[in-house]
């Protein structure tokens, strides 16, 4: 199974484990990305859908501070200003962290006339760079892009990510999970030599590359077996501007490199070529929480407009965006009506989360039950 990214909108994953249970389906091998790896880890260690339930009615989400963003996250001052200056919209965002200068540049001329692409091209030149290779990431804008994420993200972001490591490292520690050694016992196939019950993605900034957790780790000197599972979560999800990105140090030689680590969906929201199907074993599934989302123009009226901008322009640019994914069984939950940041989220939002997280789970299990059993 793989779960794709979406910050608080992984609270319909609840909706599809409980269908899942119901049905009698058990996970072989899982594969997540930012809110997907938090879903994926839990149940991996064992939890069951009632609990989630539990402990998502439980968890007070209004905690999480969004006061003061500017000040906090001092690269949305910065193209407020700019915005106020020069009048411009969201589709200059994504322009802005794709140039080498980025919002550092010359100030005293429009910064959208010195930007040699225009409105839609920018992603058109993703699209041409990313071609159909995921380790192939060396193209200058996406370099760019992500240098331009980690030196504005030291300027400041909302969170140091502390906070949600560990609340992951208790959830995981209640089922007596603390490293991915803990979580051996899936299939051991060719995508998944080791055996994790749960694997997740990250990015590598400095080198331009999604690495899969806990398997890549020995990269940086670090055992798989030993990375704590709460460790690869938080890098899973280290949303730029909103977490630090996450700091490994790697012994070079003499030298002593920091890599920059941060949620894997900036590059592939969708990493369906971590788990492949396995012979003797029913296909392998997947779940994504972009169904229902209209495809308009992000406005930059406020400071949250202009962080959701941001992290908006920066995800899924490893892949094509209209690159078909490589599995026959994807269901598209339905969360249009909630957006990734809305951590002051409803009971009732909460609700229509989770029903269409079942929705989407029947309507898929009904169509591989179809093919696959009769």
């Amino acid at each position: 199974m793989v779960l794709g990214g979406g910050g608080i909108k992984g609270i319909a994953y609840s909706g599809v484990f409980e269908v899942a249970e119901e049905r009698g389906y058990k996970w072989g091998n899982i594969a997540g990305v930012s809110a997907g790896s938090v879903a994926g880890a839990c149940i991996a260690a064992g939890y069951k859908a009632w609990e989630i339930l539990d402990i998502i009615e439980q968890f007070d989400f209004s905690k999480i501070n969004l006061d003061r963003i500017p000040m906090r996250v001092p690269v949305v001052q910065e193209i407020m200003e700019i915005r106020d200056r020069w009048k411009l919209g969201y589709e200059n965002i994504f322009k802005f962290l794709f140039t080498r200068d980025g919002l550092a540049g010359n100030s005293a001329t429009n910064p959208a006339d010195s930007l040699s692409l225009d409105g839609n091209s920018a992603n058109n030149q993703v699209n041409k760079l990313a071609g159909n290779s995921f380790n192939n990431l060396q193209g200058d804008y996406r370099v760019n892009l992500l240098k331009g994420i980690v030196k504005y993200c030291q300027k400041g972001c909302l969170f140091d990510g502390d906070y949600l490591e560990e609340w992951i490292g208790w959830l995981l520690a209640r089922k007596g999970v603390r490293t991915f050694g803990d979580l051996r016992g899936g299939i051991v196939d060719e995508e998944n030599p080791g055996g994790y019950k749960v694997r997740m993605t990250a990015a590598d900034c400095n080198r331009v590359k999604v690495i899969v957790l806990p398997d890549d780790i020995s990269y940086y000197g670090i055992d798989p077996d030993e990375l704590e599972v709460a460790k690869a979560v938080r890098m899973s999800t280290c949303v730029p501007f909103a977490f630090k990105p996450v700091e490994i140090k790697r012994k070079q030689g003499d030298k002593t490199v920091i890599h920059y680590i941060v949620d894997g969906g900036v590059l592939d929201r969708f990493p369906s070529w971590l788990v492949k199907h396995s012979s003797g074993y029913p296909p392998a599934v997947g779940f994504t929480l972009d169904g229902g989302e209209k495809k308009t123009t992000l406005n930059m009226d406020t400071a949250l407009d202009v962080l959701k901008a941001l992290i908006t322009a920066v995800h899924d640019i490893g892949v094509p965006k209209d690159a078909a994914y490589d599995m026959k069984y994807v269901g598209r939950i339905d969360t249009g009506k909630v957006s990734f940041l809305d951590f002051d989220i409803t009971r009732e939002e909460k609700i229509y989360l989770y029903e269409s997280g079942s929705k989407a789970a029947i309507k898929l299990f009904n169509e591989l039950e179809k093919d696959y059993i009769t």
